[in-house]
């Protein structure tokens, strides 16, 4: 019987991993092809991102090949289901066993799926571990074959870390993309401008340096990555992250109010990049403004948005400090032992360097790490 993969997602943009991950599971497999189907609309489209769904397609195309493709939930138009693709692909092959292809991390959230029984009697699920994506198999295998008494295919193949995110923000800060997606997807992104760089970034291009300029492109990469699993508006993330480190190079001797008169040099940029936000530059949103005044220092009772563009900035992957890989592991793991361990490691480095740590961040580390308020 003639076995085929569907593998679904918003490809925005498709990645070297897809197309690696899909040639493995094809193999792994004995699948006789896998077909990519690109989702309509992606589920949280913002101002930031997103490539229109003709554009993806043709991307998919460009990596994959035509006939490796297929257009149906883009004809379809609105929300799309798998269940449904799924059954449109039993219809046009009902000689054929369908494969569908998911990453580890997918499976804590397939019961809450629409019809997920529907999904099951269309196809297995063979599922992949994904870098920095900590599921436990062996509890979510069991929990789909208790309740749905289908057994999962766990996959041998394991998930390099590539995000979409970061290279739509590198294609948008006009940062080298060609590392991450094939040529002939590269040259289309930029020929068609597909992720142009916003208001915000166009700014920050005007007073940041190259390196401090791709320290800013990882810093949301990162940080956006994150927004959803803390219910983060991803709009606000974006500015917070993009702002972060506007006034890094500005002289604050010209807005003599900005800065507080105790604050250490290395941290005045971030007061100092408040102020600009608000009274240079109009920014109205206090959370965002809030998020650019504490990223260096922290305080107690901050917001999520404050902490993650707080944590965004110590372990986004340009960061090569002794026990950076650490925390990026934390981040990946549990968020909240993570800032944690930024607040404390903050906190280590100042001392081990025989500098006092700022009044804010003294007060961060005691209600955070002292008080274990979190």
């Amino acid at each position: 019987m003639e076995k085929i993969g569907i593998f679904g997602g918003t490809f925005d943009p498709v990645h070297n991993e897809h197309i690696r991950m899909a040639e493995r599971v094809k193999e792994e497999l004995c699948l006789s092809r896998v077909v990519a189907v690109p989702t309509f609309s992606p589920p949280h489209k913002t101002h930031s991102e997103c490539a229109p769904a003709a554009a993806r397609l043709e991307m998919l195309e460009l990596a994959f090949g035509g006939e490796n493709v297929c257009d149906y939930e883009i004809r379809e138009g609105g929300t799309s289901y798998t269940y449904k693709t799924l059954e449109h692909f039993k219809a046009v092959y009902p000689e054929s066993q369908l494969v569908f292809l998911v990453g580890g991390d997918m499976l804590e959230d397939f019961k809450t799926w629409r019809f997920p029984e529907r999904i099951l009697a269309a196809a297995n699920l063979a599922a992949f571990e994904r870098e920095g994506a900590y599921v436990d198999f062996d509890r979510e295998c069991g929990a789909i074959k208790t309740r749905f008494g289908a057994d999962v295919i766990r996959l041998s193949y394991r998930g390099k870390r590539v995000s979409s995110t970061k290279i739509r923000l590198y294609a948008m800060f006009g940062l080298d993309i060609s590392p991450y997606v094939p040529s002939a997807v590269a040259r289309y992104i930029a020929g068609n401008g597909l992720y142009p760089p916003t208001p915000a970034v166009r700014l920050v291009r005007t007073v940041l340096g190259e390196k401090r300029f791709a320290h800013t492109a990882n810093v949301a990469a990162c940080a956006l990555d994150k927004a959803k699993s803390l219910g983060l508006d991803r709009d606000k993330v974006f500015d917070a992250c993009v702002y972060h480190d506007i006034a890094k190079y500005a002289d604050k001797a010209k807005f003599p109010a900005a800065v507080p008169a105790d604050a250490p040099a290395p941290v005045a940029h971030a007061f100092l990049g408040a102020y600009m936000l608000e009274h240079v530059y109009g920014v109205k949103d206090r959370d965002v403004i809030n998020a650019v005044r504490y990223h260096t220092t922290g305080r107690a009772g901050m917001s999520d948005l404050e902490k993650l563009v707080f944590v965004a900035d110590m372990v986004e992957e340009g960061r090569t400090f002794d026990g950076a890989e650490r925390l990026r592991r934390l981040f990946d793991a549990d968020f909240d032992a993570c800032f944690s361990a930024c607040v404390e490691t903050t906190r280590r480095h100042l001392l081990e360097a025989g500098k006092t740590p700022y009044r804010l961040t003294e007060e961060c580390y005691d209600y955070y790490v002292k008080e274990k308020r979190i």
